[in-house]
This record gives structure tokens, C-alpha cells and sequence, in this order.
């Protein structure tokens, strides 16, 4: 049993060939693995920049690449043969985040695995892939602050209302800082951009609605550093 988990179906040569209910077990488990790890990516990618589209092709790469691996199988022959093939295939399409080349990977590992008959192991580094996913979501690691984010508005005040303003701020974040400050022309609002961290959620909303009380601000938005990472 060992041997046919781990050892490869398709150890006997280049000419050996896997019984047919061998390889549609090879497919039917590196789809399922496959969709598994598109799960995990589904829940916890961020709203910006998601794509159904890219969680059906985590599937359909690892079922194409346990096919490649069938027909290469031992053949040298085959596998110089395929990626002369490969290389007129010119893709073009790119890949924005980091993130998604790792589960664009993880397909291909899958792939490779069921296709070399490693029927268990696949199923192990899939367990072990959606958990890492789950860890390093749920304790947002390598995020430095939760709170810290931008925030941006228009204003058309004076020295009194800028100071109005200073003091929301000082009343509801721990610290921040004027990043950016852009005019329009004569007698346009100011549009000013601050890095701040925010004491708490709630504080967030207070402060969002008490800017959006005084007169010369408007177009009030804060987006937190967490949710830019997450796109």
C-alpha cells in the first residue's frame, strides 16, 4: 500500500503504461486537492482584485499538469519533446500578486504528484498548504498594525477649521502623519492624504463621522493598510 501511495504508478518505464481507473484516480484527486487549496484562497483573499476565474485555473492546471505527467511518464524523449511544444505557447496574461503565484504553484506540485502516482503525498502537502493559508490568515502575520491606514478628504478652510481637524485626529489615533496635499487650482479644495493609526474600530467610525461634521471637510475615506495588502 505504501509503495503504491508514494512509489508512482508510472515507475515502469517509459513505456509502461497506468491502467485507466489508476489514472482517473490520479485526475480525481488532483482536482479535488486542487479545488481544496482554491477553497482556502477563495476565503482568505481580500476583496480587491479577486477573480473566480483565477480559482478555476488553480483546478484545471493541476488536472493538465497530472495529464502531462501520464504522457511524459520516464520518456526523455517526451519530456524534450513537450517542452519544445511549451515553448511556443506564449503566456501573456500577468500574475498581480505574489500570493497567487504561490497557489499557481502549489497546482503545479499537485499536478506533478498525482501524475507521478504520489497519490498520498499530494494529499499531505494539500493538508498542510490549506492549513499554513488558515495560520497566516487568521493571525494576520506580517501585517504591522491592524489600525494603520490612510485617509483622505478635501479641504476648504482656514487655520481654525485645519486645527478642528488636528484635534479629531489627535482625539482618535495613536499617531499620524501628513503624507500628501494636492490643490486643484484657485479656489478648489485641498485634497489631503494622512498616514494614521487608528486607537480602535470604533474610533474608526468616530472619526470618520466627526471630520464629516465639520464644515470645510468632505469626501472623508479611511482604508486600512490590512485591506490594501489583502488585494
Amino acid at each position: 500500500m505504501e509503495n503504491w501511495m508514494f512509489g508512482g504508478l508510472l515507475a515502469g518505464g517509459a513505456s509502461a503504461q497506468a491502467p485507466l481507473d489508476l489514472v482517473l484516480l490520479q485526475i480525481l484527486v488532483s482536482a479535488l486537492c486542487s479545488a481544496v487549496v482554491g477553497w482556502a484562497y477563495m476565503r482568505t483573499h481580500g476583496a480587491l482584485s479577486y477573480s473566480q476565474n483565477f480559482v478555476q485555473s488553480i483546478v484545471m492546471l493541476a488536472i493538465v499538469v497530472t495529464i502531462i505527467m501520464g504522457v511524459v511518464g520516464d520518456s526523455l524523449t517526451r519530456a524534450f519533446g513537450l517542452a519544445a511544444a511549451l515553448a511556443v505557447v506564449r503566456f501573456r496574461t500577468p500574475v498581480k500578486d505574489a500570493r497567487d503565484t504561490v497557489f499557481l504553484f502549489m497546482a503545479v506540485a499537485e499536478g506533478m504528484a498525482c501524475g507521478a502516482g504520489q497519490i498520498g503525498f499530494a494529499a499531505v502537502v494539500t493538508a498542510a498548504m490549506v492549513t499554513a493559508t488558515f495560520l497566516l490568515e487568521w493571525t494576520a502575520f506580517g501585517t504591522r498594525s491592524i489600525a494603520e491606514g490612510v485617509l483622505r478628504f478635501r479641504f476648504a478652510g482656514d487655520e481654525t477649521q485645519r486645527e478642528k481637524v488636528a484635534t479629531v485626529l489627535r482625539r482618535h489615533s495613536r499617531n499620524f502623519r501628513l503624507s500628501g496635499a494636492r490643490k486643484g487650482g484657485p479656489g478648489a479644495p485641498e485634497e489631503l492624504i494622512y498616514d494614521i493609526d487608528v486607537a480602535s474600530d470604533a474610533a474608526s467610525e468616530a472619526l470618520v463621522a466627526e471630520l464629516s461634521a465639520i464644515e470645510a471637510v468632505s469626501a472623508v475615506a479611511l482604508l486600512p493598510y490590512a485591506r490594501v495588502g489583502e488585494g
